[in-house]
């Protein structure tokens, strides 16, 4: 199988399992922004501490519950609770219950649930809901991806905008003179931003480790390849083609065309 053939005839709709989930997981991200916070710090399988809340561990548990029961068997593989991270199987479901806990934390809208399926070392469906935007984006190989939602709502830049993490905004402007950078937080925002033409390009610079988890950008990085784009990770692999895993850095444009004025970006930054 490779990332443009038809879905196996043995699985369901993401968005069919997931849609009526999503929902309800918008309501419980409405319900905790009005109440206390509890807020826990876990150890990030990058290394370090990270935040995590119940609303975390409740959407995920509300995720992770329909899919068992839509394929039952099939690995997934899901952020929280999650100490170590393996290569993937082959065959399995990637979870990112809150992908952006920490500006969500702050008041940000840049948040996303992403969810992927992964067939024979692929993905082959992805699902990214935008809940403080009340957009959705539905991606399957072979397939334009499937847009519920005003797309209005969501940030616009100017044609050739470089959408990056904030904290890398200050060496991509470097890296780019003359291009516009706009700092945006969460992996899955960015590249969906790229995927619906809201930005030329969304990068993560690579350092010294790897800094992406799998779950982080599958579902996106499939949106971006279904509309027309590409997602590569510094050596050049296309990610919506191959085995998710972690990664050292990735870029996403919006043409198939690898941009040489993008490249410096993909070099490696301590």
């Amino acid at each position: 199988m490779t990332g443009d053939d038809p879905l196996p005839a043995r699985d369901p709709s993401l968005e069919a399992v997931l849609g009526p989930v999503l929902d309800e997981a918008t309501a419980e991200i409405e319900a905790f922004r009005k109440g206390p916070a509890l807020i826990r710090f876990k150890p990030s399988i990058h290394g370090g501490m990270e935040p995590v809340t119940e609303l975390d561990l409740r959407l995920q548990d509300l995720i992770t519950a329909a899919l068992g029961q839509a394929w039952p068997g099939l690995p997934v593989i899901a952020e929280e609770r999650r100490r170590h991270l393996g290569p993937l199987p082959d065959d399995c479901l990637l979870v990112d219950p809150l992908d952006g806990t920490a500006p969500f934390l702050e008041g940000s809208s840049c948040f996303a649930i992403a969810v992927c399926l992964v067939r024979s070392g692929v993905p082959v469906q992805g699902i990214v809901d935008l809940p403080a935007f009340n957009v959705r984006v539905s991606a399957a190989a072979g397939s334009a991806p499937a847009v519920t939602g005003d797309v209005e709502r969501l940030p616009a830049f100017a044609s050739d905008t470089v959408v990056t993490s904030p904290r890398h905004t200050e060496l991509a402007t470097r890296l780019l003179p003359g291009l516009p950078v706009v700092g945006v937080p969460t992996a899955s925002v960015k590249m969906t931003l790229v995927a619906l033409g809201r930005a030329r390009a969304a990068a993560y610079l690579p350092a010294a480790r790897g800094t992406a988890a799998p779950w982080d950008y599958a579902a996106a990085a499939l949106a971006v390849h279904a509309a027309g784009g590409e997602v590569r990770d510094p050596t050049g692999r296309d990610l919506a083609r191959t085995l998710p895993t972690r990664l050292d850095g990735w870029l996403a444009t919006s043409t198939a065309q690898f941009p040489a004025d993008l490249q410096p970006l993909m070099h490696t930054h301590s």
